[in-house]
């Protein structure tokens, strides 16, 4: 198994990822996610960008998941401390190779990105729903900050 940077030649392994994904996005809340369409624009933009990095976990020369990674900063006049900071916006492995070691790599790979950058934090969203991803996360070091919360009006 290895980890290694994106191309655009795998952005059809991408797509496929994603399907899965936005599945258990619209799994978890119905009421905010729907099926979309993953262009190759906005795919390449990421994949190629100065601030961006997609991972992808390869297993037999088969992509097997991905973590898409964006380098943040707090900006502004604020209250909050400045930083800079790298921020997992999606993380995937097929459901049929979890449990097996590819997404503890895939998660330190990304870390890795993140301190070769000089990057403070690791910082990301998961549904309160998943409680296996939560586990995951905990089990990575990551611990609760902020929690969201919404109303419907």
């Amino acid at each position: 198994m290895i980890i290694r940077p994106a191309t655009e030649k795998d952005i059809e392994a991408i797509r496929q990822l994603f399907w899965e994904l936005d599945t258990d996005a619209i799994k978890h809340q119905p009421e905010h996610f729907q099926r979309g369409d993953r262009n190759d624009e906005s795919l390449i933009e990421m994949i190629n960008g100065p601030k961006s990095q997609f991972l992808l976990a390869e297993l037999q020369d088969e992509v097997v998941g991905f973590s898409l990674l964006f380098e943040k900063e707090t900006n502004g006049p604020s209250l909050l401390i400045p930083c800079r900071y790298a921020y997992m916006q999606d993380f995937i492995v097929k459901e049929i190779h979890r449990n097996c070691g590819i997404g503890t790599r895939l998660f330190e790979a990304s870390k890795q990105w993140a301190k070769d950058r000089g990057l403070d934090y690791l910082r990301l969203s998961v549904f309160p729903s998943n409680h296996s991803g939560i586990r995951f996360y905990k089990r990575h070091g990551l611990q609760e900050q902020m929690v969201s919360m919404e109303c419907h009006l």
